[in-house]
């Protein structure tokens, strides 16, 4: 059984519908519909996904094609996905930044975050001795400056917070 037929077999089991499957996994619907309808092959981030939602599945049970999916509880509450961070929320370092994102440019992009995050307090505050800065959490606290938005025409309009 392939990992789309175990998918399948999987919404059934828990009596949901596609819709309700995806929305639990926190993807697009019509990611669910394209692995179901074998246009697509399930993504990395979807086994994963899976995985979280539905912790009593083992991932040699999900991913081997000579496993089976044994007998997954129907009335196992299902721990919902994570909501989308807003923009303006605070940027929080996780655990786990670097396996979740692996490509170049996206490493390059947290590896900067981070530095700017550890440092660049410090650098606009060199008047503040870094040990009142850590014990003081409000020069930690992190503000927006201003908001770039491109247009695919070349031009760009800036935006600044009112103070």
């Amino acid at each position: 059984m392939n990992l789309s037929e175990k998918i399948e077999l999987l919404i059934k089991r828990k009596q949901l519908s596609a819709s309700q499957f995806a929305d639990k996994l926190g993807i697009p619907r019509s990611s669910i519909s394209h692995i179901l309808s074998g246009r697509n092959k399930p993504s990395l981030d979807v086994v994963q996904k899976i995985l979280r939602v539905f912790p009593e599945i083992t991932a040699e049970d999900l991913l081997f094609e000579d496993r089976t999916l044994g007998s997954v509880a129907v009335a196992k509450e299902i721990v919902p996905a994570p909501s989308t961070p807003s923009l303006f929320d605070p940027i929080l370092p996780t655990p786990s930044e670097s396996v979740k994102n692996n490509s170049p440019e996206q490493t390059i992009v947290q590896s900067n975050l981070r530095r700017t995050r550890e440092s660049s307090h410090v650098e606009r505050n060199s008047n503040v001795p870094v040990t009142a800065s850590v014990a003081n959490p409000t020069y930690l606290e992190k503000k927006i400056e201003r908001v770039l938005i491109f247009y695919t025409d070349g031009t760009f309009s800036e935006s600044k917070p009112q103070s």
